[in-house]
């Protein structure tokens, strides 16, 4: 008996290492699942995925909810965020790791606002939702990093490491073609509801501040950076615009050893802009402006 218990425990974390070994896209096929069936004249920017859910944003905050399937998307609600303006660009989305309330459809929705613009007064500002399949989205809380120091230029962009409760800062320093521009990742606890309507980070705040090409010069200073997403501590970083000048790569950038553990160039299989990511088992689901919702899988 004890023999045949020790034997399961053993296989169970077999099973458990197994699972949790991150995901080697080196070798990866892309599929198309699906067109965009978005709001005309506006650019496809932040994506979420939770469960068989989709959540794609477009500029300025407009938001469709799709179901997602194998090889299709069936478009459930089409709705403005309670931020959607012409200053939220809406160029990444996360979903977090509270529920506003138990029994709500999703967890609260972070919409990275990711524009030169300000809003009252703020930039680099993260918008909290209460979203659902039905009921008016909400918005709950405002993040705003208080970068009085400038460590960030033309915008900052935000991601959650849901496994770690981490909140994640990153962007260029002063703009993405710019002379002289690196792109930094600050790290933050994960701010809790209760915490406010309105939370202020500030740079000495950041349980991790640095950027990457001072760890890893391979990571170039300047590209058109896109959205980002975490995965098992990898940080999947789609940039270009799918153009021969800049075309369509995914650097995947090592959070806990800091460095560069893939660079993938997909556009031979992707010609068109990448926007946001999110994982879906072991794919990774691609929002793109062009080839609609891609995934890749290993």
């Amino acid at each position: 008996m004890r023999k045949r218990f020790l034997l399961t425990v053993a296989f169970c974390l077999l099973s458990y290492g197994l699972m949790a070994k991150r995901v080697n896209y080196t070798n990866a096929t892309i599929q198309k699942i699906g067109e965009l069936q978005g709001v005309p004249k506006q650019g496809y920017q932040g994506m979420a995925i939770w469960g068989d859910y989709l959540i794609s944003l477009q500029n300025t905050g407009q938001a469709t909810i799709y179901r997602l399937f194998p090889d299709s998307l069936q478009k459930l609600r089409q709705f403005p965020l309670a931020s959607q303006m012409t200053q939220n660009h809406a160029n990444v989305a996360f979903f977090g790791t509270e529920k506003f309330d138990k029994d709500d459809d999703f967890p609260l929705l972070y919409v990275s606002q990711c524009s030169k613009q300000k809003y009252n007064g703020m930039k680099d500002v993260c918008f909290v939702e209460r979203i659902s399949l039905n009921a008016p989205p909400k918005l709950v809380q405002t993040i705003v990093l208080d970068d009085d120091e400038g460590l960030f230029g033309y915008a900052l962009q935000w991601m959650i490491n849901r496994k770690r409760e981490l909140l994640i800062g990153y962007g260029n320093t002063i703009e993405n073609m710019g002379k002289g521009n690196r792109w930094r990742t600050m790290i933050f606890h994960m701010p809790k509801l209760c915490e406010g309507k309105i939370v202020h980070l500030k740079p000495r705040d950041a349980l991790e501040n640095y950027c990457i090409q001072d760890l890893d010069p391979r990571f170039p200073a300047n590209h058109i950076g896109q959205g980002a997403c975490v995965v098992k501590d990898q940080m999947f970083i789609p940039v270009g615009l799918g153009t021969e000048k800049h075309p369509s790569i995914l650097y995947v950038w090592n959070l806990r050893k800091k460095r560069l553990d893939n660079i993938l160039n997909f556009q031979q299989q992707v010609p068109h802009e990448f926007e946001d990511c999110d994982s879906y088992g072991r794919e990774l689901i691609m929002q793109t402006n062009g080839a609609g919702i891609i995934r890749i899988i290993p």
